[in-house]
């Protein structure tokens, strides 16, 4: 499955590895595919189990740091935004982020691609932008010198049901990673979504046609409350709402 091609060291990917398996598979997936520059550590692992994660990633010959380097062409994120703000602050810049989190309601999807746990909701608690509120509002408003583009793919995708090994990813090539970290068939597959949006969007690894479908939002929240913040996205005609910038949004699943 790996490609011996030019795109190798164009993606920085942020893990948490003592929460969330979902990052070892999409350490994997995107080293397969050769273009995985790579993992940052954040934050460092304490818990046994992100500890042998750790050795794991260190064995199959990736490189780990715990800091972005000055200028990173494409970073995918699954996790929260401490170590982007961080980065961001201490005058690193970033071509493009990827990343789970934010939410796009149903003022903005029609009733047909709304999830139902989402049904009629504008705003929802999101995981990633409420790990570090603070950081996440700080990144919202960065400049296109800092950040050049950001790119959501938030709840309303990411939770769907068709985001598990038995659906969008039940193709054979994916088998091994399943079977290896024993992943249930009706786990949603989050960062492993979020690494094949961005791998399509930037055409990079092979992969051209994304599965989701995109439009231009503004993040806002219904005031900082930490991780009780309430999230939702606004279109043009409403920004004024909002005092965050312009991102990509996932809108729906196209598939």
């Amino acid at each position: 499955m790996r490609e011996n091609n030019k795109e190798k060291d164009k993606v920085i990917y942020i893990a948490d590895l003592d929460d969330d398996i979902d990052d070892m598979v999409a350490i994997e997936y995107l080293h397969d595919l050769g273009v995985l520059s790579q993992v940052v550590l954040d934050p460092l692992p304490k818990k046994p189990c992100g500890i042998q994660r750790e050795k794991m990633i260190e064995k199959m010959g990736i490189s780990i740091s715990t800091f972005l380097p000055q200028h990173s062409e494409y970073v995918f994120n699954g996790g929260a935004m401490t170590i982007i703000a961080n980065s961001i602050k201490n005058g690193c810049t970033i071509g493009t982020l990827i990343m789970n989190g934010g939410f796009v309601g149903c003022d903005l999807v029609s009733e047909f691609d709304q999830l139902p746990r989402f049904r009629n909701k504008e705003t929802v608690r999101t995981y990633n932008f409420n790990c570090d509120v603070e950081s996440t509002d700080f990144v919202l408003k960065t400049n296109n010198d800092q950040i050049g583009e950001i790119v959501l793919v938030g709840k309303n995708v990411c939770h769907s049901d068709k985001n598990t090994s038995k659906n969008f990813w039940s193709d054979k090539r994916y088998e091994k990673y399943f079977k290896k970290y024993n992943i249930r068939d009706d786990k949603k597959m989050h960062d492993l979504l979020v690494c094949r949006e961005g791998l399509a969007l930037a055409s990079l690894g092979g992969i051209t046609i994304p599965w989701c479908t995109y439009g231009v939002v503004k993040p806002y929240n219904k005031g900082l409350d930490g991780n009780m913040t309430q999230w939702g996205s606004l279109t043009r005609g409403k920004y004024g709402k909002s005092p965050y910038r312009e991102v990509i949004a996932a809108v729906k699943l196209a598939r």
